[in-house]
Formats: C-alpha cells, structure tokens, sequence
C-alpha cells in the first residue's frame, strides 16, 4: 500500500504538470495568434513566470530543486510584477511600455536581497516587510482596477476583471506568505498538494477566457488608429437609440461633471448594460472615459483657438468640460492632441494672427 505522503507527491507532480501544460498552450496561442502588442508581452510574462512559479512550489520531499531562498523568493516576485504588469496592461486602454512599468521592481530588489541574504532577526524584518509589500501591490493591483471598472464597455473584459483580480492576487500572496515559514512532512506536502490543485483550476479557467475570447479584448488599436465599429451586430431599434444617445452628448451632455454611464443612462431611460453595448459595438468605443474625452478635447480644442477666450485659465476650461482638477484634462489632452492644452492654444492663437488654420 502507497503511503498517504506518496499519494500526495503524485497527485502534486500530476497537478503542477497539468498547470505547466496549459500555461504553454497559452504562451504558443499569444505568440502565434494574437500578434505582439503591449498585452501580449504582459500576457507572455505573466504565463512565463507562472510556469516558473508552478515548478519551484513543488514540495522538497517530491522533487529538491535545491534553491536558495533568494533564488526562490526572487522568481516569486517576478511572478507577481509580472502579473501586476498584464492586469494593468489588459485594463488600460492607455498602457505603454516605460520606466514607471517597472517601478515596483525598484522596490522588490533591496527587499528580496535582504530576506533571501541576510540571516536571523534581520531575515525575519525583511521578510515582513517583502510580504507588506506584496499586500501593497496586490491591493492597488484591485482598487485600481474596481476603480476604473465602471467606465469598462467590454463586457467580456468587465467580467474578467473581477475574477482575475480577486482570485489569482489573493491566493498569490497566501502561497509567497506560507512559504516564508519553515514546514515538515505531512504539512508541507498537503500545503503543496493544495496549492498545486488551486493553481491548476485558476489554469484551467485563465486559459478558458484567454482562448475563447475574442481578439479585440487582447489586442487594442495602437493610438491615431481609427476605432473599429461592430455596427452589422446592431439591430434597427439600437441604431435608433444609438442615435439617440450620440444627438444627446452632442447637444452638450459631455460637459456634465462627473458623468458616468450610469448617469448617462438614467437621463436617457436606457439600461446601463444597453448602452454600454451600443457605445462599444455602434462606436467602436471600449472605455467610457475616452467616448467623453473625445467630445470634451474637441470642446477644449475650440476654446483655446477663440481669440475672445485667449486669457482664460487652463484650470477654468478643464472645470467647465467636466473634469475634476486640471490633471487628467491634461493627460487627455497631450493623449489625444500630442502636445498640453497651453502649447496648443500659443500655437492656435498665433495661427490666427497669421492667418493660418490651426491644427
């Protein structure tokens, strides 16, 4: 008769082999299908590093990998900026590759040295303080992306959203922070068992989304590209409420402050869920937030042209569009134009002068 530990081992490697499996299946479908966009690379990192995560978790009395534990508590972080990265990246319609997608590293490096370097009572603080700021990362990782959940028009993504962010960040953070304490025998390989079978179901139903999604959820336009309506999957009632909506905003709605699609929707007497299927599909729209901005930026454009306005504050023109302080009428702005509000209106004014049409 098999030893119950023996058991355990089995079902351990069957597990973690199923998970390593499923992940590469991923990796060949966002290299070879999907094409190479900032969320595919944030995708490939975060399958790469899990398959790597699935690996160095297995219990010592199964396979000994024999690593260090700065080694060891290295790949985990890895693991967990690497998905930091592809959440923010696949939520974020705006996300580019720069110095700030790697800022959590600069703080991960001096607290994975000291833990996996340093011994006793030293080890001990920076192990907490590693594991307060995993807790950090992963609240934000949520609270950012609950935050900006509301203004999401992809219904496929919105529901994502949730399952990712409350499932693979949690359990993430319980594996890193059971493994920093020592474990023997039975112990460790039930936790091991446990964590092998918790990682293979998040598997499974991660590659489930990422392969039966569509395309559009993974691979957005690159700004300056035209959006991409979906009108032919509209019927006749919604392209006259379709109509409704855009004969709405253009009549000024766009300059209510604070205006969410719940709010847009109350004053047109159309479902939240309606609307937000009409703005994406009929407009080609995948954020509320930039079906705003790109009225309000119009709006801005006109006035920082008007001679009549040329001494008007920035700050007045992004309070009377809607926004609430001067900083994200600015980063809208630069996104759309390419240059700020105040460079854009020397310019326009200075075109008048001349004669010539501003840009």
């Amino acid at each position: 008769m098999i030893e119950q530990a023996g058991w355990l081992g089995l079902a351990d490697i069957a597990l973690r082999g199923g998970t390593v499996a499923i992940l590469l299946l991923l990796v060949a479908h966002l290299l070879f299908r999907l094409g190479k966009g900032p969320v595919i690379v944030a995708g490939l990192a975060f399958c790469l590093s899990g398959i790597v995560e699935a690996v160095i978790n297995v219990s010592p009395a199964v396979v000994d990998l024999d690593l260090s534990d700065l080694t060891f508590m290295a790949l985990q972080q890895i693991h967990f900026i690497a998905l930091f990265i592809f959440v923010k990246a696949l939520f974020d319609d705006r996300f580019v590759w720069g110095g700030g997608c790697f800022i959590p590293v600069l703080f991960a490096v001096p607290l994975t040295l000291g833990a996996g370097l340093l011994d006793g009572t030293g080890s001990a603080i920076f192990r907490g303080l590693l594991v307060a700021y995993d807790a950090g990362l992963f609240f934000v990782l949520i609270r950012w992306a609950l935050d900006d959940e509301a203004s999401d028009l992809v219904r496929e993504r919105r529901t994502f959203r949730r399952a990712l962010t409350f499932s693979v960040p949690p359990f993430s953070l319980i594996v890193f922070l059971t493994t920093m304490f020592e474990r023997e025998g039975q112990v460790e390989a039930i936790l091991c068992t446990v964590y092998s079978a918790v990682y293979f179901m998040m598997a499974i139903g991660f590659g489930f989304w990422m392969t039966s999604a569509k395309k559009q959820l993974l691979v957005r336009p690159e700004p300056g590209e035209p959006r991409v309506a979906q009108e032919a999957e509209l019927t006749s009632a919604d392209r006259i409420e379709l109509d409704r909506v855009v004969k709405a905003v253009d009549g000024g709605l766009y300059l209510e402050p604070g205006l969410t699609i719940g709010g847009l929707g109350d004053l047109l007497n159309i479902p939240e869920h309606r609307l937000r299927r009409l703005i994406n599909k009929g407009l080609g729209y995948r954020n509320f937030a930039a079906f705003m901005n790109d009225y309000r930026i119009e709006e801005a454009k006109r006035r920082l042209a008007d001679p009549d306005m040329a001494r008007e504050q920035i700050v007045t023109h992004a309070f009377n569009l809607g926004y609430a302080s001067l900083a994200p009428f600015n980063r809208a702005f630069r996104e759309r134009v390419g240059i700020s509000p105040s460079e854009y209106r020397e310019q326009a004014l200075a075109d008048a002068i001349s004669g010539a049409s501003p840009a």
